[in-house]
């Protein structure tokens, strides 16, 4: 089974772009083929007991693997995944993402998958002072990736992959504190940020193999995609894709023969962005790397 690897350049519109890659989205979505085999391989991944989490941790297992998952509670998913150990990680404060890599053991990591993220309607705060969607879906697993490499707990060609996501194509920047909250456009921020974080792990470890992706428009309680009754549920329905589908970016990321570097997109595969696409803005990339790393210096 071919995933296909031939690069796609994306709509020039970001408009078009959100629109074309909801588009049939269910039949497009490439499936993450059965092999190879993870036997002996360990998995460290952010919110893999429920939502698309749970799939990628169920494809994992399947496979072999050893599978870790760092949630901020305990959760039985649908109704629990054998196999799946759990370590609590409130990734949205930085002294428990550093006690939960305490406590993952001292086995090697071969695939970090940092799943995890919110999308908040209202403006929240984070307990390191930062804004809570930054702190969680940027600020928490900069940390986590950051102490894996410090402590030395990477396995030997490593892979990390980042959840993005087109919504990056809303935002320029991925700020810390955001002035005129606005949740798409904040959300986008940090799906441009975890765009930015990829780059950068790709440039300064080229030793481990880093990737972004696009996981799909997923119906699911994210974003209020499940929410019964009006139109929005009706067309939410019809466009979007389950949390098992959901799921194939991550474990195609995860286990498959892609360049390291690459932006996953789940229906057009390895993407060419273009060099004035904002994810290839490798200035603010920079700048970004260098104030998550200030951010966490007290753990570093």
């Amino acid at each position: 089974m071919s995933i296909g690897l031939t690069p796609s350049k994306p709509p020039k519109s970001s408009i078009l772009r959100l629109l074309r890659c909801m588009f049939r989205q269910g039949a497009r979505t490439r499936i993450c083929p059965p092999g190879p085999r993870l036997d002996g391989k360990t998995v460290l991944i952010t919110g893999g007991s429920a939502g698309v989490g749970e799939y990628v941790s169920r494809g994992l297992i399947a496979r072999g693997a050893k599978v870790v998952s760092l949630s901020r509670g305990i959760s039985q998913g649908k109704g629990g995944i054998a196999d799946l150990r759990q370590v609590k990680c409130d990734l949205s404060c930085l002294q428990s993402v550093a006690d939960a890599v305490g406590k993952v053991g001292d086995q090697k990591i071969d695939i970090l998958i940092c799943n995890s993220g919110v999308l908040l309607h209202d403006h929240e705060m984070a307990s390191d002072e930062v804004e809570m969607t930054f702190a969680v879906n940027v600020l928490g697993h900069h940390l986590l990736y950051r102490l894996l490499i410090e402590q030395g707990k990477f396995a030997e060609d490593a892979r990390i992959v980042m959840t993005s996501g087109d919504a990056y194509v809303m935002a320029q920047t991925c700020d810390v504190n955001p002035l005129n909250y606005s949740s798409n456009r904040v959300y986008g921020g940090s799906k441009l940020g975890n765009l930015w974080q990829m780059r950068e792990l790709a440039i300064r470890y080229p030793a481990l193999k880093s990737y972004a992706i696009h996981p799909g428009v997923i119906l699911s309680g994210f974003g209020g995609f499940a929410e019964q009754g009006g139109l929005r549920s009706w067309l939410a329905k019809r466009l979007l894709i389950s949390e098992e589908l959901g799921a194939q970016a991550a474990l195609i990321a995860a286990t498959q023969d892609v360049p390291s570097g690459t932006y996953w997109h789940n229906v057009w595969g390895v993407m060419d962005l273009p060099e004035d696409d904002a994810g290839m803005d490798r200035q603010k990339s920079g700048a970004l790397w260098d104030q998550l790393e200030l951010l966490s210096a007290a753990y570093l």
